[in-house]
């Protein structure tokens, strides 16, 4: 059950899991941070007024105009210094709705703000963050993934770039004509999402105009983040091409728990559709990735350097298949138009444990999103170099060193490190893999009940049956043929395999379309898959003390 997901327009919300919504965020929004007992932080027209005080005999019109006013009274110099005071630059934190937003995958940002609480918002939950602030910067392609951040109106660590005064706003498109032109070709394709600005807020204003001018009539829809905006504004917005995400005012609520709320919501169903319209290349990730976002799943993510996937694919998948896990890199199920970011995040949310090899700039980067994003230390196997320093949030994780190059035979000891780790992984998530499919049915999630209890007994015949001549076959051998040695076997009756053959044929169509399964049908699969399973069991192992 949603909050605030409803007050989102569908439009608005595809835009997002496509990848195709540009956040501005405004001074507005830094009135949500962490502010120091006794302290305020102004918006723009706060901001104004506090340097209006300084000016004697003046009475008080914009914030433009008395910003203006003080730089042309006391200096440039002087205005910088008051505006870092005001915005307590020293002092404030981000709050908790800046969390909260700084989570959602959006790999590209746009700020008029002056202060640094995005920065440190990335940096605290471990998130690559590239602010850029000239033109020559936008030559530049990223360096790693991770957001980058478009300071188009400068910030006080660069006082000369700043657009604060009358003369900077009306020369920034003639200082300034790349980024003009770079922020109207993103917005061809981008959706606009305003945050923290108001109508009278002239950055708001010139980098709307900025928009019109350049795309007229064929510019994309523009939405502006509200709480309990009147009538009267929203129609002005409206009248401007902007619509309003009007979210409702609470008696109980702040506003940033509000937005903190909203944002939060945001990120799960972005991350919920992105899994549900992803293809697997293989069934068993497949049928993981359909899976309700609850459930306990057996998806193991893989974040490996490129040049080093083939040797995880040949020798560590068998193992983690093994002990009944589905292995998945993020190229798997990564198709032409996605947003990257996006998906590995939705992806290490999904999953049952995370393998980082910390070895290149863009597995430490998913590394670090892991690290902020699960609170279960026991989800993370790290794998580093031998002799490489490790990063400060690795202490306490379970950390396996592996050799500088692979060799082309299999390093025995780092590969018996890593079943190790599985092992013991395996032993501590069995229990609530084996009561998932009866939970799920008891929740009514007919479709996930049979997937799950297929993924079960898929596990429990690969294990009853590790012994046989195949063994070394046995992850590419097909269900169906797991089940024709298991009645050879005498593990399971011929009359077992016959239906189990019927029930999975109905586990594959639910794995790959969307459609459903009634009651009945499902408590009959999950309980005949779930007797096979205790046989095999029974079987396989008929002495487990």
């Amino acid at each position: 059950m949603t909050e605030y997901l409803q007050y989102f327009p569908k439009p608005f919300l595809e835009d997002v899991v496509q990848g195709r919504c540009l956040p501005f965020i405004g001074a507005g929004f830094s009135r949500n941070a962490q502010i120091p007992p006794g302290k305020v932080m102004p918006d723009w027209d706060g901001l104004g007024r506090a340097v209006a005080d300084a000016l004697p005999e003046y009475q008080y019109t914009t914030a433009l105009e008395a910003l203006s006013a003080y730089a042309h009274e006391y200096s440039r110099t002087k205005l910088v210094e008051s505006i870092s005071r005001a915005l307590l630059v020293d002092s404030v934190r981000p709050g908790k709705s800046h969390d909260a937003f700084g989570r959602l995958p959006f790999e590209r940002v746009v700020t008029t703000n002056f202060d640094f609480l995005l920065e440190q918002t990335y940096s605290a939950i471990n998130k690559h963050c590239q602010p850029l602030l000239f033109e020559e910067q936008l030559a530049v392609g990223a360096s790693q993934a991770g957001v980058r951040l478009f300071k188009i109106h400068g910030d006080l660590n660069h006082p000369s770039r700043l657009v604060i005064t009358e003369e900077d706003y009306d020369s920034f498109l003639i200082r300034s004509p790349l980024f003009a032109t770079h922020l109207s070709s993103l917005l061809i394709e981008h959706t606009a999402l305003f945050i923290g600005y108001s109508l009278d807020d002239p950055d708001f204003r010139q980098v709307w105009q900025i928009v019109k001018e350049r795309l007229g009539q064929l510019r994309r829809p523009a939405y502006a983040i509200q709480i309990g905006a009147p009538t009267h504004v929203i129609a002005r917005y409206e009248r401007r091409g902007v619509k309003v995400i009007n979210l409702p005012r609470s008696s109980t609520k702040t506003f940033e728990e509000i937005l903190t709320i909203a944002f939060r919501e945001l990120l799960n169903y972005w991350k919920n559709q992105l899994l549900a319209l992803s293809t697997a290349t293989e069934t068993e990730p497949q049928a993981e990735l359909s899976l309700p976002p609850e459930s306990v799943g057996r998806l193991a993510f893989f974040s490996v350097p490129t040049k080093h996937a083939a040797f995880y694919k040949s020798f560590v998948y068998p193992i983690v298949e093994r002990y009944g896990f589905s292995p998945l890199m993020a190229a798997d199920v990564i198709a032409p138009g996605d947003s990257i970011m996006a998906k590995v995040f939705a992806l290490i949310e999904k999953a049952a444990i995370v393998i980082a090899d910390v070895s290149s700039p863009n597995t430490l980067l998913e590394f670090g999103m892991a690290v902020s994003n699960t609170g279960d230390k026991r989800k993370l196997i790290v794998i580093s170099e031998q002799g490489v320093q490790l990063p400060s949030e690795i202490t306490g994780l379970n950390v396996i060193l592996r050799p500088k190059i692979f060799a082309d035979d299999e390093p025995e000891d780092f590969v018996r490190l890593i079943e190790v780790a599985f092992a013991r992984f395996a032993a501590e998530i069995a229990p609530s893999l084996d009561e998932e499919p009866q939970r799920l049915l008891a929740k009514r999630e007919y479709r996930a009940a049979v997937i799950a209890a297929f993924t079960m007994l898929e596990h429990d015949l690969r294990n009853a049956l590790s012994t046989t001549e195949i063994e070394m076959f046995l992850p590419k051998t097909a269900f169906f043929q797991l089940l024709e040695i298991a009645v050879k076997r005498e593990l399971i009756t011929k009359k077992q395999m016959v239906s189990l053959r019927e029930h999975l044929r109905v586990r594959n169509t639910l794995v790959h379309t969307r459609e459903q399964v009634n009651a009945a049908q499902a408590k009959k699969i999950v309980h005949e898959a779930l007797e096979a399973s205790k046989t095999l069991r029974s079987k396989s192992n008929p002495n487990p003390a």
